[in-house]
């Protein structure tokens, strides 16, 4: 049975070759006829576990289609020629035809297919070249903002993340999840929202950024519902806690069950969070000791050193019960 799809695969490209070739007798290439040969050729390889050779039809099957101006399917050849690049072991040769598949993609207007290709492409370099991976990664993710495809983007969005915090890459998961923001408010998935917010907060306070957990936190008080949200009340208690150097409360505060619907990374930080000796604080928050968080949303009056989160003269008993 092997030998004798071998044996059609064998004929089927050899005649596909001679007809995406030109010659002294034909001056243009017959893409149809070449990849129905080709694609004949292709699956017989592939039966065959000749994989090399499979690799080989399925790259020339999507040249004639994008001859012939089908580029999804072109696309689909390309990335199924990857497979057989991974069948072969070969990572680089595989990483290389599905971004080639996800340019295809990308010229047919399937954002979605291009995105999840290049996704795709990068997993297999998180182990040997992790700033390829996580620039593909982002690539992939802004193509859905770009397309306005968003409601297509929660799966790559949420991979992403958990790889970067998994790799420790701090700084670049918030901001991407700045970015996530974005989508949930279009999106107007409120709670997703008020989660994503939580999270950052918890992973500025892991960098000891509690300046910049505040300055966060008081941008996510523009977001409907979020000061009112579980996930806010929570953000405004660990960063009062962070605020006051109260240890005991921020350990308290992150066994809340609130954290086991977060993404697992996060949970995972924020049930580690500990306030660190004073001189073990970073630069970036050195002031915190010695100033409480003052009031995050505009107002005419300073408030006191002790005042609460998110405490003013504006707000209404019901705010002031949230601590």
């Amino acid at each position: 049975m092997m030998n004798t799809k071998r044996i059609e695969a064998d004929a089927a490209m050899k005649d596909a070759d001679k007809l995406s070739t030109k010659t002294l007798f034909r001056w243009k290439p017959d893409w149809d006829s070449a990849s129905f040969l080709y694609e004949k050729a292709a699956n017989g390889y592939r039966t065959a576990k000749v994989y090399d050779l499979a690799k080989y039809c399925f790259i020339r099957l999507s040249m004639c289609q994008t001859h012939m101006d089908v580029f999804y399917l072109a696309a689909k050849s390309i990335e199924t020629a990857a497979t057989m690049a991974k069948e072969l072991k070969d990572t680089q040769e595989c990483v290389r035809l599905l971004l080639e598949a996800s340019k295809l993609y990308r010229t047919n207007g399937n954002s979605f297919q291009s995105a999840d290709t290049m996704t795709k492409a990068a997993k297999l370099l998180e182990e040997t070249d992790l700033d390829q991976c996580v620039q593909l990664l982002l690539d992939a993710c802004e193509l859905f903002e770009l397309d306005d495809k968003d409601h297509f983007s929660g799966d790559t969005f949420k991979q992403t993340i958990s790889m970067l915090l998994r790799h420790k890459k701090f700084m670049e998961a918030i901001d991407l999840m700045l970015l996530q923001n974005k989508v949930f408010l279009k999106l107007d998935q409120k709670h997703d929202l008020n989660k994503s917010c939580l999270s950052i907060v918890v992973i500025s306070l892991l960098l000891d950024d509690v300046v910049g957990a505040k300055n966060k936190f008081t941008q996510f008080l523009d977001y409907t519902g979020f000061i009112h949200s579980d996930e806010g009340i929570t953000a405004q208690e660990l960063i009062t806690a962070y605020d006051k150097n109260e240890a005991d409360t921020v350990k308290k505060i992150t066994q809340k069950h609130i954290f086991n619907f977060l993404d697992n990374q996060v949970a995972k930080i924020a049930k580690s969070l500990q306030l660190k000796a004073p001189s073990a604080v970073n630069p970036m928050s050195s002031n915190h000791n010695n100033n409480s968080f003052s009031n995050p949303t505009p107002t005419t009056n300073t408030p006191s050193n002790d005042t609460p989160v998110g405490d003013s003269h504006h707000h209404d008993e019901d705010e002031e019960s949230v601590l």
